[in-house]
């Protein structure tokens, strides 16, 4: 796990010091002022890390060649009960099972 840059920390040390003491100075009337400018702050610079962080390579959408046949296999195993399920219901269920079954197995060759 990365560390954050130590300055940063040093900087958000500060920021809370100061809110501290300003609002030990003036009192707790000013408290909604010191917590929305310390919250804007963080929020600037959490964005600020965020922005710099190295960003992960996304994997693949792809199924790799085991993955395809994996899908082959599993829609064959689950063809035999899903159509015995849906001929008594008539051609359209029937026509519907083979037709989201073709759709997965063309998606998974994508």
């Amino acid at each position: 796990m990365m560390t954050p840059p130590q300055h940063s920390a040093d900087e958000t040390k500060r920021d809370v010091q100061a809110t501290l003491a300003a609002r030990r100075e003036l009192g707790p009337e000013y408290d909604d002022h010191f917590l929305s400018q310390l919250v804007e702050r963080l929020t600037a610079q959490v964005h600020r890390e965020v922005a710099n962080a190295p960003r992960a390579s996304l994997p693949s959408n792809k199924l790799s060649r085991e993955q395809r046949t994996a899908v082959a296999i599993c829609s064959l195993v689950f063809a035999i009960p899903l159509t015995a399920i849906s001929i008594p219901g008539g051609p359209f269920y029937f026509i519907a099972m083979i037709a989201m079954i073709a759709l997965i197995n063309v998606l998974a060759a994508r």
